[in-house]
């Protein structure tokens, strides 16, 4: 992570500085570790935040391997319950799941007051319920994905259609998935294309976006010392203000648009989309800011992660490819080479859901759950957790625990094809594979995230074939991650694609 050796430092300083204020001030508190999980011991003051490098979901990971899969850090003032077991996470997800229904509020989330209208970082509350309410009962609804169907399949048809007209030349993945991924969100929510690849105002925006996420994925002292949150000195808060203005900008002309011809009654799309269900609820204490809010976050957070996704999918089937041959054997046996893909195929692709699941395992978007709060103190496998305290769920340490998967470094869709593991799903009730988080809390976008991934990689495998540029070795290929909030490879793959199928299906 760039300039991190900065921010330690800065850390190191700040955190020196605020040891004696606080003593000066009285109000420096010894915490008691007394019946707390198991950790580290740390530094006075900074505690365990210099022992989560540039990888934290590695590191915490290590450090559970000596002090077990329900470990207690101190992060600055804060006081953090890691969690990096199945049965650990089951305790949250499930025993205890009304007490961790809260959020910790972190200061990228409050940027031009964002988190007053955030589904993800509200509180277990009448408004959080409220929104949970309308996403399952009108946004994520089978009937309601169903009735947007065509809308993914345009769009899909258009990504297909421009990866033919570059046929046998190098493709970036990376961008080939992210402006598909965003076009594939925003028309659920917009019925329509907020990005277009040649377009430098599209660039500027996806961009936007981009650094959006990453910015309010980098670690902020404000967080661990609240009293520097004014000062904000990574300039996390002020940065993010900038972006979200230039977003807000862009999406109030969607809203004021769709507005217009709600009132002329003309220009609509011929099914509801998500933004007319909720401009149908400013009846119901919604304002249009919050709304806009709203749509950023669905916008933001469901394209980041699910092209993440999307492209660790490829990347793993491009550098396994007897597994994309199996795959692609399957597409033929199922749907054959004289036509396209369609949604209501994917339920009969078995080896496609165990090749799915196993990227949900290696590489889940969000390595580390957005973190929970105790609401209230409350005992876990024997061990007294604090009131207020963080607490942090290790997805990715889960998905690579030898005590549930046997080989779990390596990349074997077969596990869940016919292995032990055939059985497992991602929807909360399996907590050794829960990509989306589990409980209350779990994924509001899990069922559009489910058609919108198995689609797309139907779509790329069955229509073209796929091998690395001439020169490039597939045991060379860097597989590392860069840690923020979404786990995204470290350096970009480019592939070549050649048509399976006839030309006129193009």
């Amino acid at each position: 992570m760039e300039g991190q050796w900065v921010i330690w430092l800065s850390a190191l300083v700040s955190s020196v500085l605020a040891y004696f204020l606080l003593d000066l001030m009285g109000k420096r508190k010894k915490k008691s570790r007394a019946n707390l999980p198991p950790g580290p011991p740390g530094w006075p003051i900074v505690g365990n935040l210099l022992q989560l490098g540039r990888k934290p979901n590695e590191s915490l990971w290590a450090l559970s391997q000596k002090y077990g899969p329900l470990m207690t850090l101190s992060l600055g003032m804060k006081t953090a319950v890691v969690v990096s077991s199945s049965e650990m996470a089951k305790e949250v997800f499930k025993t205890h799941d009304q007490n961790f229904a809260g959020r910790i509020l972190i200061e990228a989330a409050k940027a031009l007051s964002h988190h007053e209208s955030s589904i993800a970082f509200a509180q277990y509350g009448d408004y959080w319920r409220k929104f949970r309410r309308i996403a399952t009962t009108e946004l994520f609804t089978p009937s309601r994905l169903q009735a947007l169907q065509h809308l993914r399949r345009d769009q899909v048809s258009e990504t297909i259609q421009m990866v033919f007209e570059k046929r046998g030349t190098s493709l970036n993945i990376a961008e080939l998935v992210y402006y598909e991924g965003l076009n594939l969100m925003s028309n659920a929510i917009f019925s329509k294309n907020l990005f277009d690849p040649k377009d430098p105002e599209s660039a500027e925006l996806r961009n936007t976006f981009s650094e959006m996420v990453n910015l309010a994925g980098k670690p902020n002292l404000a967080d661990f010392y609240p009293f520097l949150k004014f000062l904000d000195p990574q300039g996390v808060s002020r940065g993010l203000t900038v972006y979200h203005k230039r977003l807000h900008e862009y999406l109030d002309v969607f809203i004021q648009d769709r507005l217009e011809a709600r009132r002329q009654g003309v220009g609509l799309p011929k099914e509801k989309d998500f933004l007319d269900i909720l401009l149908d609820l400013t009846a119901h204490d919604f304002t249009l800011v919050n709304i806009r809010d709203l749509l950023l976050e669905l916008v933001s957070a469901g394209s980041d992660t699910t092209t993440t996704t999307i492209e660790w999918i490829m990347v793993e089937l491009i550098v396994n490819p007897h597994v994309m041959k199996k795959a692609q054997k399957e597409l033929e046996d199922v749907i054959g080479l004289d036509r396209k893909v369609e949604e209501s195929d994917i339920d009969h692709l078995p080896y496609l859901h165990a090749i799915v699941k196993e990227v949900f395992r290696l590489h889940p978007a969000l390595p580390l759950a957005l973190p929970h709060r105790a609401d209230n103190s409350c005992e876990v496998a024997g061990y007294m957790i604090p009131k207020h305290a963080m607490v942090i769920v290790n997805v990715w340490a889960i998905g690579r625990d030898p005590k549930i998967w046997k080989d779990p470094l390596k990349f074997m869709p077969e596990r869940f094809f016919n292995g032990e593991n055939s059985k497992v799903k991602y929807k909360g009730q399996n907590f050794e594979l829960i990509p989306f988080g589990a409980g209350r809390r779990i994924c509001l976008g899990l069922p559009l995230a489910h058609q919108m991934v198995h689609f797309t990689i139907a779509s790329l495998i069955h229509s073209f074939n796929w091998m690395l540029p001439i020169g490039v070795n597939y045991d060379k290929i860097d597989m590392s991650e860069t840690f923020g909030i979404v786990l995204k490879k470290s350096k970009e793959l480019h592939a070549i694609p050649t048509p399976r199928l006839p030309n006129p299906l193009y």
